[in-house]
Formats: structure tokens, C-alpha cells, sequence
């Protein structure tokens, strides 16, 4: 499974990817970490995005995860 990711550290979100990830179809739904992002034909998991990302993640895992092409808020 291929997976992407990125992290924000001013914004302290990390986003999560899995394929079939679509921006322009993903369902989201609100969770008590951020968002869970579904495929809308067979409601599958496609991306995650945790905001308080240092409370929810391990550390090793944000250090691992790249800056967002374009900051959060721009």
C-alpha cells in the first residue's frame, strides 16, 4: 500500500494518504482526532488528517513526514 504524508509543525496537522486518495470525491468526516477521509462508493478509508498532530502521532513518525507543498492558511 502506497501512503503519503505531510506535517505542518506551525499548524501542528499531519495528513495521512492512502491510495485511491481523490481530494476531488473524499468524503470527510469529523473524529475526535481531525478527519477521516472516505472514498464515497465504498466508504473505504483513503486519508487521515490528525490536527494536534504531536498529542496524537509518535514523534519518530512526524520527524519522518515532509512539509506540505503549500503552508496551512495560505
Amino acid at each position: 500500500m502506497k501512503i503519503d504524508g505531510h506535517y505542518d509543525s506551525k499548524a501542528d496537522i499531519a495528513w495521512l494518504r492512502f491510495e485511491a486518495y481523490d481530494p476531488a470525491t473524499v468524503v470527510a468526516e469529523e473524529t475526535e482526532f481531525g478527519l477521516r477521509e472516505l472514498d464515497p462508493t465504498d466508504r473505504r478509508l483513503v486519508g487521515l488528517e490528525y490536527w494536534h498532530a504531536t498529542r496524537e502521532l509518535p514523534a519518530d513518525l512526524l520527524r519522518m513526514l515532509p512539509s506540505p507543498p503549500v503552508p496551512v492558511g495560505s
